[in-house]
């Protein structure tokens, strides 16, 4: 059985579920779109497993950083669901998990080329800890996209359908907080793990590459967000604007400095 074409089916099923939501009342298919996703999700945890076990290199490149990003973020909305109940998150969850996992399914592979050292389970980890607390990150974003939105609407009197299909912006606001203060020390883990892992590896902790310094700039960011959230009291639009801001900095970081300038982290070679 293909797994991967599996998963990434499943995803591409549950995004057509979430997004029919859009204009139909019916619920079932947020239903029937959790149930895709949660699937999947279990089909990529075991296509990751088989690879592992077999001795498969599971990270390194571009197609699997992103194939591991999808299954983090899909896992995320997944818990998240049983705790906030925002099944409208799976409208941007489930398709951006399966464009995810495209790559890993198209391109043929050996196309992207995977360094041998990246098979130390400890950069496993540090790969882990840093992707899932920006999976974590990207359902804030989404949080925050919705905030803003909705807050918007409201202040313009405009209040259609669609918003009623939204979590209240109390809720939103907590499930920005929530990703918030469970993905910065995920973040800050990672990175100290990379750090010493650096040091072991190269002889050098720090060599102020254009992507270790955009990644600090990140963890700068998120730890302002942090410190707003809990010594100064920042909630609603300010935090949501935060973490809009922060997750675009994550891609740029992952995608336009992992292209062109990634240093010793080679995008296409290794993360």
């Amino acid at each position: 059985m293909d797994f991967y074409w599996a998963t990434a089916l499943l995803y591409f099923i549950s995004s057509v579920f979430y997004t029919s939501h859009f204009w139909t009342q019916n619920e079932r298919v947020c239903t029937y779109g959790f149930y895709a996703i949660v699937i999947g999700a279990c089909l990529q945890t075991v296509s990751l497993i088989i690879a592992y076990s077999g001795g498969v290199l599971v990270t390194g490149g571009l197609d699997s950083t992103l194939y591991i990003f999808a299954w983090l973020i899909a896992l995320v909305y997944i818990g998240s669901q049983f705790v906030f109940r925002a099944s409208i998150f799976g409208a941007f969850v489930a398709p951006l998990a399966f464009i995810m996992t495209l790559p890993h399914v198209i391109l043929p592979q050996g196309i992207i080329e995977h360094d041998p050292t990246l098979s130390n389970p400890w950069i496993l980890i540090h790969i882990l800890l840093i992707l899932l607390g920006e999976a974590l990150f990207t359902v804030a974003f989404v949080s925050g996209i919705f905030y803003i939105f909705q807050e918007n609407k409201i202040k313009s009197k405009h209040v259609g359908s669609f918003l009623r299909k939204l979590p209240s912006l109390t809720t939103l606001d907590k499930i920005n907080h929530f990703c918030l203060i469970v993905g910065f020390p995920l973040l800050t883990l990672g990175l100290a793990l990379g750090l010493l892992l650096a040091k072991e590896i190269w002889g050098n902790a720090w060599a102020w590459g254009w992507k270790e310094t955009w990644s600090i700039v990140t963890w700068f960011l998120y730890a302002v967000l942090i410190h707003g959230r809990l010594a100064s009291g920042w909630k609603g639009r300010k935090a949501a604007i935060g973490a809009v801001l922060g997750f675009c900095i994550i891609l740029f970081t992952l995608f336009v400095i992992g292209f062109f300038a990634p240093g010793q982290h080679d995008f296409l070679g290794n993360f």
